[in-house]
């Protein structure tokens, strides 16, 4: 199978959906699949992120094709399109293509080439600056799940509020997010900090952690963010005592985690990501043996859980301090942890999903 995987962003190397689109580059190539991974830019950043996900040994089921959405001082996606057009007709014949944009559908127009679009949120719900830009996006949303050979989504929970929203008449594909396989030993102590690790925006939920770990008694540590972000955080939050070590690359993520007691996802359930995205770091967590304090989103529904991942019913600093006062940490909670993200791999989400598409072809 040969797919085109169309990125049209530049690459920083610093998104989540980055971490997700490279992983499951990586893993489609490890299961037989030809892909060619087309992005708008910052090809040194994402071949060094390569190197991190996949290691730096050679990976020749995978290309990088890299057409720039610049012309001058202008960016946008309507230059990344009129340089796709051409390229696209000059490649060899793709089976399937894969995009996780509304807005990579219409470049896909005229190739011929069926396409597999993957919803980790509803788009439309994003406030725009003008109603016409507000119904266009809605249209471009519609669009690209109607026309799309199938659908995937991350949670049960975006598929039921997809569903509803534009009244469709085709199930999803359920494919949450995955990690990398666990660690070959327990990385968590029983008498380590509290860690979080994630970026620090404003609805990740650092405002109910920090003052709950305070009112707990108890040790946190944050990974997280760059120094300037960090210090804007402080303007509006006590970080006395709090332990705080800047974003580190997902290969050393690990090493940052060891140690740690819990690990936490104080995600605000009201933001998009809360209602319907599938947290990432719950997967780095249990592949390093951490059990973790999650608020109760929507999309754990899709995940089998057990008694290691403790979810904290009301996103409240009562219900928060409660949780992390009487948290109790077990070597089996951090053991089940692993064996759950064994079978929670990128690689095993790539059959699944090759499965899926074989199945619809």
């Amino acid at each position: 199978m040969r797919l085109l995987y169309l990125y049209p962003e530049e690459w920083t190397g610093r998104r989540a959906r980055e971490v997700h689109t490279l992983s499951t580059c990586v893993a489609l190539v490890h299961n037989g699949v030809d892909v060619v991974l087309v992005t708008a830019g910052g090809e040194a950043r994402l071949r060094h992120h390569i190197i991190d996900i996949a290691g730096p040994g050679p990976l020749p089921g995978l290309q990088i094709a890299v057409l720039s959405r610049a012309l001058g001082p202008i960016r946008s996606a309507g230059i990344f399109a009129s340089r796709f057009r051409p390229w696209i007709r000059s490649q060899p014949r793709f089976d399937i293509a894969y995009i996780i944009h509304p807005k990579a559908a219409p470049m896909l127009s005229g190739a011929d080439v069926p396409f597999v679009y993957e919803a980790h949120e509803i788009f439309a719900e994003s406030p725009q600056k003008s109603p016409a830009r507000q119904a266009r996006l809605e249209a471009n949303e519609r669009q690209v799940l109607t026309t799309a050979r199938f659908s995937v989504a991350t949670s049960s929970a975006l598929a039921v509020a997809l569903t509803t929203r534009y009244n469709l008449d085709r199930p999803f594909t359920i494919l949450p997010n995955a990690g990398l396989p666990p660690l070959d030993k327990i990385a968590s102590a029983a008498d380590g900090p509290f860690v979080y690790g994630g970026s620090i925006a404003d609805w990740k939920g650092l405002d109910l952690i920090i003052p709950a770990s305070r009112a707990a008694n108890v040790p946190l540590k944050i990974v997280g963010g760059t120094a300037p972000e960090w210090k804007k955080l402080g303007e509006h939050l006590d970080l006395t005592g709090i332990a705080w070590q800047p974003r580190v690359p997902l290969a050393d993520l690990p090493a940052a985690l060891t140690g740690s007691r819990a690990g936490l996802i104080p995600t605000q359930p009201e933001t998009g990501p809360g209602r319907y995205s599938c947290p990432m770091k719950l997967f780095d967590y249990a592949r390093c043996g951490l059990p973790v304090v999650t608020t109760a989103l929507p999309s754990l529904d899709s995940l089998a859980t057990g008694s290691w991942c403790r979810q904290v019913s009301m996103p409240t600093l009562e219900a928060w301090t409660d949780a992390l006062r009487n948290f109790c940490y077990t070597d089996s909670d951090a053991e089940t942890a692993r064996f759950w993200a064994a079978e929670h791999t990128w690689n095993r989400r790539a059959e699944l999903l090759i499965e899926a598409i074989r199945e619809r072809r």
